[in-house]
């Protein structure tokens, strides 16, 4: 090991937390995005409708995405996930809250965008319509945002606790052959 030790132990958890940065402002940015083009564009109800249809596609493929990846992975510990934010902090107190702070407004720019995208049905001229929205589009529009959610918020626990562990191994091995 030629570099700094502090550096090389380190290096997996700043990188973990730089993908939650990451992802957190890449999910929150796709749905903003569909949700900002239809207020700007003003598109045919088809078009809208399908927008919706997008941004419920985009959570429900993250959350996927992440079940799965989670699993081929493994789960960390609970006692690892619960303190995985401290032990980012503890290692860099700036970027963990940098990082939580994108962490904890994920949920929020998700809601924002969803009510955004949805807004236009729900109060749309045609009152049969906009009831169809409200009684079959919002439930499972709700229901992909709290999968999603849920998702993320395990999503970025999990990555932590394993950058920590990668981190103890790191450490572990640079000490086991200091003298060599």
């Amino acid at each position: 090991m030629d570099a700094d030790p502090r550096s090389l132990v380190e290096a997996p958890v700043r990188h973990a937390l730089a993908g939650v940065m990451t992802r957190g402002i890449a999910l929150v940015g796709a749905v903003a995005f569909l949700a900002l083009w239809q207020a700007a564009a003003k598109p045919e109800v088809s078009v809208r409708d399908g927008l919706v249809m997008l941004a419920v596609g985009i959570l429900v493929i993250y959350s996927l995405l992440v079940r799965v990846l989670g699993s081929v992975r493994g789960r960390p510990s609970p006692e690892d996930r619960l303190r995985a934010w401290d032990r980012a902090k503890e290692m860099d107190s700036d970027e963990a809250a940098l990082s939580l702070l994108v962490a904890g407004w994920v949920p929020a720019g998700l809601l924002l965008s969803l009510v955004l995208l949805v807004w236009p049905h729900v109060t749309d001229a045609n009152p049969a319509l906009a009831a169809a929205w409200v009684v079959l589009g919002i439930p499972p529009i709700a229901m992909a945002y709290m999968v999603a959610t849920a998702t993320w918020m395990d999503a970025c626990r999990d990555d932590l606790a394993r950058a920590e562990h990668e981190s103890d191994v790191v450490f572990r091995t640079y000490w086991s052959n200091v003298g060599h």
